[in-house]
């Protein structure tokens, strides 16, 4: 593989099964502002988006609800620790090792807060297989999964054609796209093959494994 090729890692969905956790925190975030809540399985589309759409649109919680929900949302899952419930996906702590042995360098960079990432990725012992974890903020341009992208390189020192983005929903694509960074779809998170097709992907993994060998195209791409 070629040295000196970038990979991003989204986290929900693509080294994290945190599904529980998100979900039973959007749920109880609904029902303590009083809205109808449903099955558990309604609300896969929630993971994955910034927590806006998921409730704005997912959820269909009031545009002045929204900025409340995400309040009482983040208590729940970060104050509270319910982001423990999760767990990391088969196989993602040995392709990470095995991409770092190869030379290139990993980061994650999700729309989760700059802390919830951190502290998710640190309780799981993630931490020290990535060179940079960028969450987002009010600051730095990175309220986007665009502008989290676009930071992580400038910190990395990287150029947009060397780094893909692994990630498994349309977001991640059409955030790598907007950065000018290709896509790798994961699909063993939570999005579905067909949600990509708008979106110019570099290649599509089943399970981590693939993910490597994708990668291996793109890098010695002429």
């Amino acid at each position: 593989m070629k040295n000196g090729t970038t990979v991003l890692f989204d986290l929900d969905g693509t080294l994290i099964d945190t599904s529980r956790g998100v979900i039973e925190s959007a749920l109880y975030t609904l029902a303590k502002l009083g809205y109808p809540t449903g099955e558990f399985g309604d609300y896969l589309p929630f993971l994955g988006p910034p927590l806006s759409f998921g409730f704005g649109v997912v959820c269909g919680v009031k545009e002045s609800d929204v900025p409340r929900a995400i309040e009482i949302f983040r208590a729940r899952y970060i104050g509270e620790e319910w982001f423990l419930r999760s767990t990391v996906y088969p196989g993602i702590p040995e392709l990470i090792a095995a991409l770092r042995g190869d030379g290139y360098r990993v980061a994650v960079t999700t729309s989760k807060l700059q802390l919830a990432a951190e502290k998710t990725l640190a309780v799981f012992g993630l931490s020290d297989l990535f060179d940079l974890v960028v969450g987002s903020a009010d600051s730095d341009g990175r309220n986007t999964k665009a502008g989290v992208v676009r930071y992580a390189l400038k910190t990395l020192g990287a150029e947009p054609r060397d780094a893909v983005l692994v990630g498994d929903r349309c977001f991640d694509a059409e955030g790598a796209g907007a950065a000018g960074v290709g896509c790798v779809a994961a699909l063993w998170g939570f999005g579905k093959k067909e949600e990509f097709a708008p979106y110019p992907v570099v290649g599509y993994a089943e399970k981590p494994a693939d993910v490597g060998v994708i990668l291996s195209g793109f890098a010695n791409r002429s």
